[in-house]
């Protein structure tokens, strides 16, 4: 059979090459490759990456255009319809719960990071439900398991904690007698269950009113009181960030009229894809692997050489550094600063700083977190899931009240009808 050609010269940016084009570090535009925002594949005959010149081409154009309602991008068309799905573009619906801005997070007009050091998850859920004259997280809010769910929660205890939550979930919603209770009184009390029967599941452990933080602490590390501070503000930090896919998905969901329960499950299987939640355990990974190397700083080096991904670092919404992995990161170096673990993760940080002048971001702190207190294997993908099970709750109370089903159109690309 004949040889394919070769692709076109133009067709590929060496890293320095799509650097320059962008005016980045090569830090930063490997921190756009790990969020898809530029393709890569593997130079042939090499260990070097090679980056599609058309994708870095349409950053640069969007970065160039700006975010703001009235960019060119704005006038309408296809420029307009891509860009409002992508970061940077106009938002896709109204929502009063979270505001990312000048590098900062605010829940509801509150700053994350202050709720991080001292709130609860359901002090700062309440606040994202926007409950004002009513406490949702009472003695009584607690599930109520019928003996099938029982049962079936026993058959599940060897299975991952996420597919657990996936499985006992929708027969959860059938025991709940109060779930069609669409009132505002009806959905916090209903979202209080569920936040605590989701915080039960991934424990291990029966639904109970104490605080979930310290549920989840005694269940995965047998009690350390540091450690349940630390769970505490990892929670409140991953317990919203506006419409990602995980919220968007929720709010579709939502928009249909299926129940709470259905509608964080939807969240939960969005949450758990590679790109998004679980991209914790793709830095957990690399923080056990690099454990075992001496020079870890030459290690890394290596890796931004090679054009390898370093999971963790930049965020397109923070240029300046993700504020949520600062302020946790804060935080274990006060009560775990002199462990071995969070000692390597510090100098993985700083290389990453000198080398490209790029920061960690909450997908990396909370993989740290998980690695540092010694934690199995996809337990940052648990505490994401959980702390964001608050704001997944508070995204369906918001779709529910507006009254309105998302139906986006399709910008038909097939072959024209005959």
């Amino acid at each position: 059979m004949p040889k394919a050609a070769p692709p076109p010269e133009n067709l590929y940016l060496s890293a320095k090459e799509a650097a320059a084009e962008l005016g980045v570090s090569l830090a930063t535009l490997y921190a756009y490759v790990s969020r898809d925002m530029i393709r890569s594949e593997p130079v042939p005959d090499s260990r070097a990456k090679r980056y599609r010149a058309e994708d870095v081409r349409a950053l640069k154009q969007r970065r160039v255009a700006g975010s703001g309602p009235t960019s060119p991008q704005f006038e309408g068309g296809r420029d307009a319809l891509t860009a409002a799905l992508n970061y940077g573009g106009a938002p896709v619906l109204d929502s009063a719960i979270t505001l990312i801005a000048d590098g900062k997070l605010h829940y509801r007009g509150s700053n994350a990071m202050a709720l991080a050091r001292s709130s609860s998850l359901e002090q700062v859920a309440a606040l994202l439900w926007g409950c004002r004259d009513v406490q949702p997280f009472t003695r009584d809010a607690v599930p109520h398991m019928t003996p099938l769910l029982e049962k079936l929660a026993a058959d599940l205890s060897d299975a991952p904690r996420i597919e657990r939550c996936l499985s006992l979930l929708p027969l959860a919603g059938l025991d709940d007698p109060s779930v069609y209770n669409m009132t505002d009184r009806g959905l916090a009390a209903t979202g209080a269950r569920l936040l605590r029967f989701v915080a039960s599941v991934i424990a291990g452990v029966a639904p109970s009113a104490d605080p979930v933080h310290e549920v989840l602490a005694r269940s995965l590390t047998f009690g350390d009181r540091r450690a349940a501070e630390l769970i505490r503000a990892a929670l409140v930090l991953c317990a919203d960030h506006e419409l990602n896919a995980s919220a968007f998905t929720v709010r579709c969901v939502a928009g249909t009229g299926a129940t709470l329960y259905a509608a964080v499950q939807a969240g939960i299987c969005a949450a758990q894809g590679p790109r998004h939640g679980a991209f914790t355990s793709r830095v957990e990974s690399f923080l056990t692997d690099i454990a075992h190397r001496q020079d870890i700083e030459d290690a890394v080096l290596n890796r931004l050489r090679n054009g390898d991904l370093v999971p963790g670092f930049g965020h397109p919404l923070y240029p300046d550094g993700d504020p949520r992995a600062s302020t946790l990161l804060d935080l274990m170096r006060a009560n775990h600063g002199d462990d071995p673990a969070f000692l390597r993760v510090q100098r993985i940080v700083n290389v990453m700083a000198e080398a490209g002048g790029v920061h960690p971001n909450i997908d990396f702190a909370v993989g740290a977190l998980s690695v540092t207190l010694r934690m199995m294997p996809g337990t940052g993908l648990a505490i994401f899931v959980l702390g964001r099970t608050a704001g997944w709750i508070g995204h369906a109370i918001e779709q529910y009240r507006s009254g309105q089903m998302i139906r986006p159109r399709a910008r038909y690309t097939g072959e024209a009808p005959k």
